[in-house]
């Protein structure tokens, strides 16, 4: 328990006195983010709190991230996420006779304790008083971003592929290869998420897939690719293709197939709260390809 004289003694001295100390009962350490799902592991807040309310909420309001990792947004214990493994939480009541830090205005600020984990899952957390300014309370516009990204499902690649996954391609032979254009597979998509008088919107798009090809050679095409018809025969892909070197089918692996994965990059575009900014979150499919070699007849 931080008591009122150190609070008043912290803050008469202005110094950044630091307690060390460690988080009882706290919740198991945050689970890894699954980012097949959530490109940029950021789940959605659906319950923010207030510091300056902290009644109004429990531990685990909703979640951000830190470092790859899942945290909650608010704690009952810390207050709000302010960023960086860090929660603030205001002090209720504000101690008598603590002046603000010079400069600035006793009305548009609280004193408070700002809580940061020494590292995600330690269990170790620092402490020491701090100043917020109004503005400085609760999420910042890139982590509304975030929050609107959640809101998206950007999908991997809807995969279309020549020769057919179902038959056989040979070596040195043209290979397609496409997705379907939809809002899930490249955009455009829109959301927008708010908190306070803050609104951020976003605006997703794909700008290039990368296939790796599974023979250990990748193939970065900067648009959709074009849809295979038989009418194009034996002919190359002018959008997005490739031909295989050496066979996935051989004598000792007669069902041989190479593994085909599409690496989708989208371009997450981002505005609000005076700010603006871009995201790059990523979204995988796969497929798979016989491949094996034109046999010639000799006579």
């Amino acid at each position: 328990m931080l008591t009122h004289r150190r609070v008043l003694a912290a803050m008469i001295l202005a110094a950044g006195l630091i307690l060390v100390t460690p988080s009882a009962g706290r919740a198991d350490p945050p689970a890894e983010c699954d980012k097949t799902t959530d490109p940029l592991c950021q789940i959605e807040d659906t319950d923010p709190v207030d510091p300056r309310h902290p009644d109004n909420g429990g531990r685990g309001g909703g979640a951000c991230t830190w470092d790859g990792k899942s945290i909650p947004c608010s704690d009952q214990d810390y207050g709000y996420y302010v960023g960086n493994g860090c929660y603030w939480k205001a002090l209720v009541p504000q101690p008598k006779d603590a002046e603000p830090p010079p400069g600035k205005d006793p009305a548009k600020g609280t004193w408070g304790v700002r809580s940061c984990y020494t590292a995600p899952g330690s269990g170790e957390v620092t402490q020491v008083y701090e100043w917020m300014d109004d503005g400085a309370i609760g999420p910042t516009p890139e982590e509304l971003a975030q929050r609107a990204l959640a809101k998206l499902r950007l999908r991997g690649a809807q995969i279309g592929v020549a020769p057919n996954p179902n038959g056989k391609g040979a070596v040195g032979l043209p290979v397609w290869l496409w997705t379907a254009v939809t809002p899930g597979t490249w955009g455009p998509q829109r959301a927008s998420e708010s908190a306070g008088a803050i609104t951020v919107s976003i605006e997703a798009k794909a700008h290039m897939i990368v296939w790796q090809m599974g023979d250990g050679n990748s193939v970065t095409c900067t648009n959709p690719g074009r849809a295979y018809k038989a009418a194009y025969g034996l002919a190359e892909s002018t959008a997005c293709g490739y031909k295989y070197a050496r066979p996935s089918i051989t004598a000792a692996n007669p069902d041989g197939r190479y593994t085909v994965t599409a690496t989708t990059h989208w371009r997450v575009t981002w505005t609000g709260g005076g700010q603006s900014g871009v995201l790059t979150p990523t979204s995988q499919s796969q497929t798979s390809v016989q491949i094996g070699e034109i046999q010639v007849v000799k006579r």
